[in-house]
């Protein structure tokens, strides 16, 4: 063993006087996995193909690393040998840079369940779980084995898809979606079925069908309609799509589920100096202790957001937690409201005025550089302007504001079109 090593060190020495023995095989001693984070460090060694105890040389170790390579799950993969500790045979490293990319995945429209199709994949997956990356090789190793799984009845494709609202990789039958043609509801007894078909007629219809994407089309366009009357617990069980009969549409039957409408029961505003909270609740009007109407709530959040704006708070942020009580079926909302930095004026611009008509105008504007600067005051401030009527044929105004994120400022440019100051009334 020690002759051994002694030759593979001298080797480069060799290589202008003949090609350099290729080293002999021993026992593996150790086998080493470093440069993972998010793969288990027992998948990537099992991967290998190696196996403590076996004869191993450098061929060896090249056709692990091809193997590793080939898995999909790595950019790069490179190896190193020693002799072992007890220097009975080799302690050989693999170094591994990991794929950055990886995504869920998930199956439409394929005849077996989803918990059948992740086992058959898990069973012969020696290095991904959930979790895999976009590129073609692995795609096509998972189409292969879902399409043997399936006794080759179905020919799969696999890409990446956004309809979820996340991007995942979606395997389904090769070749086009269906467009949506129709939304149909069954089990609705508070709201017409017809008018929710209504409402999803301009958002769904020509869509491809996807259920994903339909569900969030459901939470964005039917469920407020529920919410407004108090029916917060409103579900869709079970959606279907099959052939249209007059086309080459499909028709998506959704079952809805109503539950009870629920009262509101206590509204808490979070996030604000408690003066300024309650002066902001007169703002709203939550009817406490009346069925809940998020319609209503959400506008009067939005009072609240254009009330701390008012103060310079130009990117405030408002969420709503609910604390839902089945025992009575009540509701009560956590209001967080998060201002963010305070943007205050920087510089004020006057264009197409003149020289006596600017001052004027300069004198009515109220905030000063490095004050609070009010969302939407330059808009109200033309319009006061306009009021005021200062000027003989005035044309068009317009307030150019240039916020900037980086210095917390706000740069206002006032344009006036065809101002000239009315003449002074003469002395009778």
């Amino acid at each position: 063993m020690r002759a051994l090593f002694t030759i593979c060190l001298a080797a480069p020495m060799l290589l202008a006087q003949a090609p350099p023995a290729a080293p002999q095989q021993y026992p593996l001693d150790k086998l080493n996995i470093v440069g993972n984070e998010r793969t288990p460090t027992d998948r990537i060694a099992a991967a290998t193909g190696l196996k403590l105890g076996e004869k191993v040389g450098t061929v060896e170790f090249d056709r692990a690393r091809d193997r590793l390579l080939a898995t999909g799950a790595f950019e790069t993969v490179g190896f190193e040998y020693k002799p072992s500790a007890t220097r009975t045979g080799y302690e050989v490293t693999f170094r591994v840079t990991e794929v950055v990319l990886v995504y869920p995945y998930r199956f439409e429209e394929l005849p077996a369940s989803d918990e059948a199709l992740r086992a058959a994949l898990r069973k012969q997956e020696t290095i991904f779980e959930d979790e895999i990356p976009a590129s073609p090789e692995v795609l096509k190793r998972y189409t292969d084995r879902i399409r043997a799984f399936l006794g080759g009845k179905v020919d799969p494709a696999g890409e990446v898809n956004p309809d979820s609202g996340e991007l995942e990789i979606v395997f389904r039958p090769a070749g086009p979606r269906r467009n949506i043609a129709e939304v149909q509801f069954t089990g609705t007894q508070l709201l017409n079925a017809t008018v929710l078909t209504q409402a999803m007629f301009s958002i769904a219809t020509g869509t491809p069908f996807s259920e994903p994407l339909l569900r969030r089309m459901l939470d964005s366009t039917i469920r407020p309609l529920y919410e407004e009357k108090g029916h917060i617990q409103v579900s869709f069980p079970k959606v279907t799509a099959e052939k249209a009969a007059a086309n080459d549409g499909a028709v998506v039957t959704v079952a809805v589920v109503e539950g009870p409408a629920y009262m509101l029961k206590a509204v808490k505003l979070v996030g604000v100096p408690e003066k300024q909270a309650a002066e902001i609740e007169k703002l709203v009007d939550w009817h406490k202790d009346e069925v809940v109407n998020f319609k209503n709530i959400e506008a009067g959040v939005e009072r609240i957001r254009q009330r701390v704006r008012e103060g310079g708070y130009l990117r405030v942020e408002t969420k709503i937690d609910r604390e839902v009580r089945e025992q009575d079926h009540t509701v009560s909302l956590v209001v967080n409201v998060q201002p963010g930095p305070q943007y205050v004026l920087g510089k004020l611009d006057i264009q197409g005025l003149d020289l006596i008509s600017e001052p004027a105008v300069r004198k009515m504007w109220t905030v000063d550089p490095g004050k609070p600067y009010p969302d939407g005051y330059a808009v109200k401030f033309l319009d006061k302007v306009r009021a005021a009527d200062m000027f003989d044929n005035l044309g068009k105004t317009t307030a150019d504001v240039k916020v900037h994120d980086d210095t917390m400022t706000v740069d206002v440019t006032l344009v006036f079109a065809g101002a000239g100051p009315k003449p002074a009334d003469k002395k009778k």
